[in-house]
């Protein structure tokens, strides 16, 4: 997989390919089913096969007050695209130049060749979803391209959305903005589903308040964020049953997220206990899996009431990775 930064260096040799382009935030089960359909138009044909991306998310450009929690990594997103088998990954910087670009001229320019420059992917077929928007002001709809297509020299494969039910069985298109939704709202179960896999958000272990090793419950604190990273969408506040992965390793974990209001003062955090674990984590990178949420993050009247709670929890976390393993092997 060649990885480019700029449609200006993109190879003559791999032109003539098939090109999906998007944010691909998440990368969840409807772009997984757009990506998979044009691996496989490029397989039949035997014909390049070209991921377009944007790093950073252009509304980090557009609206820099507002920041953007993403849910994927740059890492994630580019392993999780690269399981498609891309022979370009185009991963570009969306500068107010850049996003300045009309509909039209991304297309005749971009997407297919500039005649003065001799320059852009070439593309002969376009593979997106059916609420792709691109150009100026989003301007740019699967209409431009069924237009326009035709004239500049490329086709264009509009693939559905990706339907799933949800746990209460209500059925939803899924989309990156439904499952920060989900996420936000502490449903990771539902976000799961529509990721296909769970969410996890990876940070570096630092020395927090030291307060779970002193209940005997000993925690990784994760830092998520730094002065120049916002940091993953982390889920709503509270106790979830999970995983913690680092170093090909991977330990049942309950994972809490918030201020621990039983010690007023507590910072806002994310919190793991791995299960059956006692090494020195400090300074790893750890990625944590939310699988369920569990409870409210509440207030105990102490030290004692809190540590039963939190045992109960550990207990959760031990029956929900049985009933998974159950149903996985059955």
């Amino acid at each position: 997989m060649l990885e480019l930064h700029s449609p200006t260096a993109f190879p003559e040799t791999l032109r003539n390919g098939v090109l999906c382009i998007g944010n691909f935030d998440g990368v969840h089960r409807g772009h997984a089913q757009m990506l998979a359909a044009g691996r496989a138009a490029a397989a039949k044909s035997q014909i390049p096969f070209t991921i377009m991306t944007f790093h950073p998310h252009p509304a980090h450009i557009l609206k820099p007050d507002t920041p953007r929690h993403p849910l994927t990594t740059l890492a994630q997103r580019k392993s999780l695209l690269a399981q498609f088998n891309p022979d370009v990954l185009l991963i570009i910087p969306p500068t107010r130049e850049f996003l300045s670009i009309t509909a039209q001229d991304f297309l005749q320019n971009t997407v297919r060749i500039n005649p003065q420059t001799n320059t852009g992917i070439g593309a002969s077929l376009l593979v997106e979803g059916p609420t792709f928007t691109f150009g100026r002001g989003a301007k740019g709809t699967i209409r431009t391209l069924e237009q326009l297509g035709p004239t500049l020299g490329f086709q264009t494969q509009i693939i559905p959305a990706f339907e799933t039910p949800l746990s209460n069985l209500t059925l939803v298109k899924v989309s990156s903005s439904l499952i920060r939704w989900l996420i936000e709202h502490g449903r990771v179960a539902d976000a799961a589903r529509c990721l296909g896999r769970p969410y996890s958000v990876t940070g570096t272990v630092i020395e927090g308040q030291k307060r779970g090793r002193t209940l005997g419950i000993p925690t990784a604190n994760l830092q998520t964020k730094t002065d120049t990273d916002p940091g993953q969408l982390l889920p709503a506040p509270g106790i979830y049953a999970g995983r913690a992965k680092f170093a090909n390793q991977s330990h049942l974990a309950a994972i809490s997220v918030g201020d621990n209001p039983t010690f007023p003062g507590t910072p806002f955090s994310v919190e793991a206990h791995l299960l059956d674990f006692s090494a020195d984590l400090y300074g790893q990178t750890i990625t944590v899996e939310f699988n369920h949420w569990l409870r409210d993050m509440l207030p105990y009247a102490g030290p004692a009431p809190l540590v039963t709670q939190i045992q109960r929890d550990i207990a959760q976390t031990r029956q929900f990775a049985t009933a998974l393993s159950i149903v996985h092997n059955s």
